[in-house]
């Protein structure tokens, strides 16, 4: 699901609750074994012996009941309520608006489409949180989402860890003009000098990064963010290609700053 954010809006989508189902142990039934022997004998003209009273073997013990316990399969996937992930994205809603409006100090123009992957554990914490799709283009910013989403209470999952997904578009502030729009094609020359070096930022987690860079009018990289394929790209990966992009000169967009989005490969 993505939802539209104005600069300086939030938005508090309802939510629903769900409840969770409990199996209480099965009682065991207890069943009783009666051994019964009889012994005869005849003497003579005696009287045959009386017959020796029943004996009942024992009972086994009852088992005591067993704990109600939540019971999770290592590396299965449990369940969250949607309703209630929604609900606490809302509520974080005015912190990421905080960390979009420092960038704003950075970059006037800073807007974009940012996707929030949360891994969360049985406690309700987040184990892990990257963010798989982003246009933000300032890291500082990222980070300072990302660190609201890891900072936050989650809604418990049931049955195993569970992962929580929500997209957004920031929209600019009414009153400031947007960065050029460029294509890949204008830093292509420039990023052929950095390949390398890019492609040494991401050994030991190969895939997709996806880098978003403002371009100043004197072809300095003015803010650079990259999105990661997965967990494990977030955090040193990226901050290796962030620097690299940071250090590059590109061509000068004229008397605006531009704002161009390409692949790292």
């Amino acid at each position: 699901m993505r939802e539209r954010v104005k600069f300086s809006a939030s938005s508090s989508p309802k939510t629903s609750s769900g409840s969770e189902k409990q199996i209480q142990p099965a009682r065991l039934a207890r069943f009783t074994f009666v051994a019964c022997s009889l012994s005869i004998a005849a003497c003579g003209g005696s009287e045959p012996s009386p017959t020796a009273p029943a004996r009942t073997a024992d009972a086994p013990a009852q088992a005591a009941p067993r704990s109600k316990q939540r019971l999770a399969i290592s590396g299965q996937l449990g369940s969250l309520d949607q309703g209630k992930v929604d609900e606490t994205f809302a509520r974080l809603m005015p912190r990421l608006s905080e960390c979009l409006s420092q960038g704003s100090s950075r970059v006037e123009f800073i807007s974009g489409h940012v996707k929030f992957f949360v891994r969360i554990t049985m406690d309700g914490s987040a184990k892990w949180a990257y963010l798989p799709e982003c246009t933000i283009g300032d890291r500082e910013t990222e980070r300072c989402m990302l660190g609201v989403v890891k900072s936050a209470r989650w809604p418990t999952p049931v049955e195993g860890e569970g992962q929580a997904q929500k997209a957004f578009d920031f929209d600019p502030a009414p009153d400031v003009r947007d960065a050029v729009p460029w294509g890949a094609d204008r830093v292509a020359k420039t990023l052929a000098s950095a390949r390398a070096k890019l492609s040494q930022c991401a050994q030991g987690v190969p895939g997709r990064y996806r880098a978003t860079v403002y371009v100043h009018t004197n072809g300095t990289a003015l803010a650079a963010g990259v999105s990661p394929p997965d967990e494990r790209g977030e955090g040193a990966a990226v901050d290796c290609m962030v620097d690299v992009i940071r250090a590059l000169k590109f061509p000068s967009p004229g008397s605006w700053p531009a704002k161009v989005m390409f692949d790292v490969d």
